[in-house]
């Protein structure tokens, strides 16, 4: 191992690693559980292979992972190393998706030349984009991040997303918008989804009250309960169909990604599939030593159960990126913040570090500090591209010297004689480098980060694809809107699990001061 090569290639990405252990032997040992005969490195393959196969590896739904099947449905010619179809039940659906997806770019194209109006007769001018988690953090990243590479379009379309429940943001994002020229995306596997139906129907009175003849032929639904949709009456034509093997944060590869479509055109999200179906690729015929995820992932595990590093910060050097933590912090902590394993048995600690972080150089001059000098230990990922979208090359020579100069002190430090001023440094790190910031290289990170997932919770034999815990949140607020509204007593109701004491006195209190404050007005 005296030969260690700290740079590792993959398609469109390459890592260097050389800041993570100043020793050889370490770097063997963190990758020790990937050689293939190590039950560990057995358990990532057989994770992939039975992603592959359809099988029903989201065991607590019963349900297969589908997110794959999305890009390998836009392949135009069967893919030589990839599975030839998606058949968790039995049925191929990789025909109904690849349908969906023609559907949807003819869609896009009608839009974005003006050829599809309103029902007040209007082309689109404002696409309101309603959705929560993944299903709108994933087309704000592409839009923030690939705008460069869009094409041009007939129409100069303004994309708006409304996630939060918060009526003031409905406000204030319905007073930029034309309620004659504004098409609504309704993205909710469930299409049941709180916050998004609230929000909808928020913006449906909005339309009426504005005399927009049937608001609902305004909006397109993206769903996997097409029947839930047709009860709005929304036009079948305007119904996108996904699987319910494709969980909300795996979801951008399909209808999901619509808004960004409309805003980039469909040549650069498709673009986009191909840089994920390279990685489908390389994932499927690389051994997992070099294979770019399951060497991050085994790196993840080694730094925080053998290191005890609690936290990973990611920081992109790029300003297009800005959004490329909040996406990955719901892919990654929903997925992996789990507390037992697939046989039901108490992990032996966490199963992922606490993801955060921010772009770079903002970051230097917000929370480095504390990486510097404060006494935590913590992970680092930094991402940057060789080649920008602009050619200030002055202004990306210096911020590469402070991708380069920030790796070094976090990692070296700088031993001061006024120990006031001494950086200990120690901080392990990943350089993640792009040639350039386009949609296939974004693809390709995008896929790398789901594998790196799959395969850190087939280290510790978790499923990555179920959030119960998200589901308890959502059934204790049912109770608690039922509370509220007084549809029932708060300490009376029989869902499971019921409000407590606290839960009924807050819901007690909060009704009080809203008459109070009825009988003031």
């Amino acid at each position: 191992m005296s030969d260690f090569d700290p740079w590792l290639c993959g398609p469109q990405i390459t890592l260097n690693r050389a800041r993570q252990s100043l020793s050889p032997q370490e770097h063997k040992q963190m990758l020790a559980l990937l050689t293939s005969d190590h039950p560990v490195g057995q358990r990532i393959t057989h994770a992939v292979t039975a992603m592959f196969s359809g099988e029903r590896v989201n065991t607590s739904e019963q349900r297969a992972a589908g997110h794959w099947a999305l890009r390998l449905a836009v392949s135009e010619v069967p893919d030589p190393v990839l599975p030839k179809q998606f058949a968790p039940d039995g049925h191929d659906l990789i025909p109904r998706m690849a349908s969906t997806h023609q559907k949807m770019a003819t869609l896009v194209d009608a839009v974005r030349d003006g050829q599809w109006q309103t029902s007040a007769g209007q082309p689109v001018r404002d696409v309101i984009h309603l959705g929560i988690g993944g299903s709108d953090t994933g087309p704000q990243l592409l839009i923030a991040a690939l705008g460069a590479a869009q094409s041009v379009s007939t129409l100069k379309l303004q994309a708006h997303f409304l996630a939060n429940l918060d009526h003031h943001a409905v406000e204030q994002t319905l007073l930029r918008c034309d309620p004659a020229a504004t098409l609504v995306v309704m993205a909710s596997k469930s299409f049941t989804t709180q916050e998004t139906v609230i929000n909808a129907q928020h913006v449906i009175d909005w339309m009426r009250r504005s005399g927009i003849p049937t608001p609902e032929r305004n909006l397109i639904a993206v769903t996997a309960a097409p029947e839930q949709a047709s009860t709005w009456g929304i036009p079948e034509s305007q119904v996108l169909w996904f699987d319910q093997s494709i969980g909300g944060r795996f979801s951008l590869w399909g209808p999901v990604a619509l808004t960004a479509r409309l805003m980039l055109g469909n040549a650069s999200v498709d673009q986009f599939m191909e840089g994920g179906l390279a990685m489908d690729r390389h994932v499927a015929t690389t051994p997992l030593p070099q294979c770019l995820p399951a060497v991050l992932a085994a790196t993840d595990h080694y730094n925080l159960h053998h290191r005890k590093l609690p936290t990973l910060m990611v920081s992109a050097y790029d300003s297009r990126l800005h959004l490329l933590v909040p996406y990955l912090k719901q892919l990654w902590m929903e997925s992996l913040g789990k507390h037992i394993d697939r046989d039901g048995r108490p992990l032996s600690g966490p199963a992922c570090p606490i993801l955060w972080g921010d772009v770079g150089t903002n970051a230097q001059h917000a929370f480095f500090q504390l990486l510097h000098q404060g006494a935590q230990g913590v992970a680092i990922e930094l991402i940057a591209n060789v080649h920008p979208s602009h050619s200030a090359h002055a202004s990306h020579d210096a911020l590469w010297a402070n991708l380069i100069a920030q790796a070094q002190a976090l990692s070296s430090g700088h031993i001061h004689e006024d120990n006031v001023k001494t950086c200990w440094g120690g901080h392990p790190i990943t350089m993640v480098l792009l040639e350039r910031l386009d949609p296939k290289a974004l693809g390709a990170l995008i896929a790398l980060w789901e594998y790196r997932v799959i395969a850190l919770a087939a280290i510790q034999n978790i499923n990555p694809f179920d959030q119960w815990g998200v589901e308890l949140g959502k059934s204790i607020a049912r109770s608690a809107l039922e509370a509220i509204e007084g549809k029932v007593q708060a300490t009376g109701l029989e869902r499971t699990p019921p409000l407590d004491a606290t839960s009924a006195s807050l819901i007690h209190w909060f009704r009080e001061q809203r008459q109070t404050s009825k009988k003031k007005a």
